[in-house]
């Protein structure tokens, strides 16, 4: 039998479910859910049916016509797999359905169950999900594979006064729980308890299992467009500031439908998570989930919110068919979100986006010079979990290739072809080979004039990519060759400059600088004090690698505010990688105090730094 995905554990030989009936009973105070999953298959399958799990406590398996048991096992070493988990195998005689009754473990990655005291109300709890990339299978049993799209219907179950939010469309108004209807999944006396209210919602698109989203929490809610609510946890102040930042929104979706076709998931609704979540943004389908530091009060967090969007057509409509071809998903995106952009924030905005794009490849081309097949936009990932090698090799290579077929044919060209692509291959999940037959199929010649197979399989950064010119960039790119003939910009230089001038500024000085220097620019910029985390977390980074001691306290406040991983990352590695002692054991007793704060992924992310320089 052979794998369809190597961070799955379904065959290919098996049948992909096609639609999951979720009931799910939140238990807070354990930070557990009961649950129950009914997979539906496309027909009756006689034989084994494997399903990905990790901590998870499965508790029964039964055939939902007959309410008989399904047999059921672990094949696998008694030790789960740290990255697949294990695999759970039902074996079905001529049966096209399985009911899996469970529980989720309080250590479920896919799951942060944050404290009163850890949210902005402090008189409520709060959960939220995080399903990418292979966290779905901590939630519930599933092929945990972006290979498998399947539709779904969800029942939750929560006490008062929490409200849910969910990447679907909901079903029904908020309504006290019916005995029987949780079935196997929770019984009665809890299900119907005093204090306990159902929500459902429905999800009627096919989409992968890391797409599948909720939150529960004391939530609140503004419309700010025709497809657009914005729902935060963080009050009043929160919840205007984002509705300020993200008024664009629906601008934005018709510049996305004009140059990549119809919005095809009705709504474009937008959540505003606590500071621990652990990523900028998440394109779940009808409800993105954004982090609170995208709010930056000049409306440049709504780039974060056209990547997001960009994702509706490029990501959640066609689909990687594994994490080996995640740049279909990430670098047709970058590439649609700077197309958006172009035409909501003008060809400058764009510039710099691009701009900040390059710096950050070249980056990544250092980070792992010891290890280069990461550098491909098609690696081998057998055996590599994908948390661990997240970088912007996806998301940037995958955009200058896609930038150099631009060039190569022209842009209306390209624009063409990139709707025939989308319509071709809209809720599907694809591998590079598919999208490279396509695209020799629809632009003939093209394998003579670029080097394909260079692109996909080669390492690092091919001779033909393309860094961006812009007059902006050329200016602030100069500025940072000043700066390192002892010249810091004067005030009349950066007077309209925004975060994002900054942040590329900071991106091209020298990776290690005179203390001196970092001390005169931030007396005259206070960059350190930046509301902007961009460029915060970029002069704190540089400053850490100057060794700059007395941004120490700044930095510990940072890790101990923010969870995104964007900013753990490199805040932790400057502070571990250096030789001076004093740093590396900071880094271990912020961590330490701060580890209950962070999202289980980010956990894990920031331990896999600190073992790497132990």
């Amino acid at each position: 039998m052979a794998r369809l995905d190597p961070h799955s554990y379904t065959e290919s030989s098996q049948p992909l479910a096609k639609h999951v009936a979720l009931t799910l009973y939140f238990d807070f105070a354990a930070r557990t859910i009961h649950g129950s999953a009914l997979l539906t298959l496309p027909a009756a399958h006689t034989g084994p049916l494997l399903l990905d799990t990790r901590s998870l406590l499965i508790h029964s398996v039964l055939d939902p016509h007959t309410t008989g048991p399904i047999p059921f096992s672990f094949p696998s070493d008694p030790t789960p797999d740290p990255v697949l988990g294990q695999p759970l195998c039902l074996s079905l005689s001529a049966q096209s359905a399985a009911l899996v009754v469970f529980s989720t473990s309080p250590s479920s990655s896919a799951l942060q169950w944050l404290s009163p005291a850890q949210t902005a109300s402090k008189a409520q709890p709060f959960v939220y999900t995080q399903c990418q990339s292979i966290h779905a299978r901590s939630l519930f049993p599933c092929q945990d594979t972006p290979a498998a799209r399947l539709v779904f219907s969800a029942r939750l179950n929560l006490p008062h006064p929490l409200t849910a939010v969910m990447a679907a469309a909901r079903a029904a108004a908020p309504r006290d729980p019916v005995p029987g209807e949780a079935g196997s999944a929770c019984p009665d006396a809890l299900w119907c308890a005093a204090g306990r209210s159902v929500e459902e919602f429905i999800m009627d698109r096919p989409i992968p299992p890391y797409l599948f989203a909720f939150a529960a929490g004391d939530i609140a809610a503004r419309d700010v467009g025709l497809r657009t609510r914005v729902h935060a946890e963080g009050g009043a102040a929160l919840l205007d500031a984002a509705a300020r930042e993200f008024a664009g929104a629906e601008e934005m979706i018709r510049a996305g439908e004009a140059l990549f076709g119809p919005y095809e998931w009705g709504r474009f609704d937008l959540l505003v998570l606590p500071p621990s979540f652990p990523y900028g943004g998440m394109e779940n389908p009808m409800m993105v989930f954004l982090t609170p530091t995208v709010i930056k009060g000049d409306a440049s967090g709504a780039q974060v919110v056209a990547h997001e969007l960009a994702h509706s057509w490029t990501g959640n409509l066609i689909t990687n068919k594994t994490n080996e071809h995640f740049w279909l998903n990430e670098g047709f995106t970058t590439y649609a979100e700077r197309r958006i952009v172009e035409v909501v924030q003008g060809e400058e905005m764009a510039a710099l986006n691009m701009g900040i794009g390059w710096r950050g490849l070249n980056d990544e081309m250092d980070r792992f010079k010891d290890n280069m097949e990461f550098t491909k936009l098609k690696p081998n990932l057998e055996g590599i979990d994908p948390d661990e090698i997240y970088s912007q090799v996806p998301y940037e290579k995958g955009f200058q290739f896609l930038w150099r077929i631009e060039r190569q044919v022209g842009r209306p060209t390209f624009d063409v072809f990139l709707k025939k692509y989308i319509a071709k291959f809209k809720f599907q999940s694809i591998d590079t080979e598919t999208f490279l037959e396509f695209l020799k199929a629809n632009l003939p010649g093209i394998e003579n004039q670029i080097d394909l197979k260079q692109w996909v399989e080669g390492t690092g950064i091919p001779p033909d990519a393309m860094e961006p010119l812009s007059s902006i960039y050329s200016k602030i790119v100069s500025l940072s060759n000043e700066f390192k003939l002892g010249n810091i910009p004067k005030k009349q230089e950066v007077a309209n400059w925004s975060g994002q001038e900054w942040e590329l500024y900071i991106e091209n000085l020298p990776k290690s600088v005179e203390p001196s220097q970092i001390a005169a620019l931030d007396a005259h910029y206070r960059l350190s004090e930046s509301r902007d985390y961009e460029v915060k977390v970029a002069f704190l980074q540089l400053a850490i690698s100057s060794g700059c001691k007395e941004y120490f306290g700044e930095v510990e406040r940072t890790l101990k505010q923010v969870g995104r991983m964007k900013y753990l990352r490199p805040l932790y590695t400057a502070l571990v990688q250096g030789n001076a002692e004093e740093a590396k054991l900071s880094a271990r007793r912020i961590f330490a105090e701060a580890r209950d704060t962070y999202h289980p992924i980010a956990q894990g992310v920031v331990e896999s730094i600190l073992a790497k320089h132990s």
